[in-house]
Order: C-alpha cells, then sequence, then structure tokens
C-alpha cells in the first residue's frame, strides 16, 4: 500500500490571515485553487472551466482580510505533491482552517478516515461524539474549504450512495475511485 501524506489541522479565524499566496493549476480531478499562507494551507477548491473567477470570490469571501499574491508555479508544485501518490512525505500538510466548534470536530474526525474508505454521514457524525446530528454533519462537511486534503468526499449516504459534493458528484466518484486505485485497504 502507497503511504497517504500526513496532515495537521490548525483552526483560526478569518482575522488573522494577513496574506495568502494562491494560484492555480490541474489536478487528475480537474482545475483547481489553493490558497497558502506562511503557516500552512488555508484553501483548495476545484472549478470547472469558466468559473475560476467564482471560485477565486468564494476564496476571498472565506479570507476576507487578506491579500492575495498569485503564484501559479507554486499551484502547480503543491498539485503534485499532493495529487500524486508516493512513498513518504518529508513533512505532513499543515491545514489551516475556521469555523464553529461543531464544524471544526467534524473536519477533524474526517481526516481519521483512511485513504480508500468510505463512511456514512452518520457514521461520521457519531465517530466525532455527535450521533443524533447526521443531518447537522453533512452540513458541516458541505462548507469544508479544503478539499481533497480534508476529505469530504470519502463521506457518502446510507444507501451507498455517492450523495452530492460541492465540487460535483462526478468530481466525487472520480476521487473514489482514484483513491480505491491507488490505496488499497
Amino acid at each position: 500500500m502507497e503511504h497517504a501524506p500526513q496532515i495537521t489541522l490548525e483552526a483560526t479565524t478569518p482575522g488573522k490571515i494577513k496574506s495568502i499566496r494562491a494560484g492555480v493549476s490541474t489536478t487528475p480531478f480537474g482545475n483547481y485553487l489553493i490558497g497558502e499562507t506562511p503557516n500552512g494551507i488555508c484553501h483548495l477548491s476545484f472549478f470547472d472551466d469558466g468559473n475560476r473567477e467564482i471560485a477565486i470570490e468564494e476564496m476571498k469571501t472565506e479570507w476576507p482580510f487578506a491579500e492575495i499574491s498569485w503564484d501559479n508555479a507554486r499551484a502547480h508544485h503543491l498539485s503534485e505533491k499532493i495529487f500524486t501518490p508516493t512513498p513518504a512525505l518529508t513533512s505532513p500538510f499543515k491545514l489551516l482552517i475556521h469555523g464553529t466548534p461543531f464544524q471544526l470536530q467534524i473536519l477533524r474526525t474526517l481526516l481519521r478516515i483512511p485513504y480508500g474508505a468510505l463512511v456514512s454521514y452518520g457514521a461520521l457524525a457519531t465517530a466525532a461524539g455527535f450521533p443524533n446530528a447526521a443531518r447537522a454533519t453533512g452540513s458541516a462537511v458541505g462548507r469544508n474549504s479544503i478539499s481533497f486534503l480534508i476529505p469530504c468526499h470519502r463521506v457518502i449516504r446510507s444507501d451507498g450512495n455517492p450523495g452530492q459534493y460541492r465540487w460535483g458528484a462526478h468530481r466525487k466518484r472520480t476521487m473514489i475511485a482514484w483513491e480505491a486505485l491507488h490505496y488499497q485497504l
């Protein structure tokens, strides 16, 4: 089995992020936008052709106090690290997020889902310590602004249907298949 990258998560507030180095590149799942601060990755989203400006506006809304500088070469370099299975990475990815304590707990629990594995919203809610909050868990998963690294694509409906995905149901199914191929359980 290939080794998945190690990921750490740190909570922050929108006001603490003053500068973001952002860029766009391609991935096995289409175009992506990534935002990185000196302290870690704060944004990773996907967009279809023609929707780049919408993706940028979403990142600006998420981090309204940040000055954004552009570095597509860095985005390409990160794409190669994030989306290429590797035997090991020399250092973990550090992610910066913000949200309610409930949302943060759901996102932290998502990080414990192994590559190639899938869980239902109810199972995720239970694992996070909120067994009666499957619907609220779904809302928290849907607000994730660091796609793929915080693996919201690994959460499916209890009937086995992949369900919706903020960046497209087809993209979610493709990610699930890609992980199953590269990270055999």
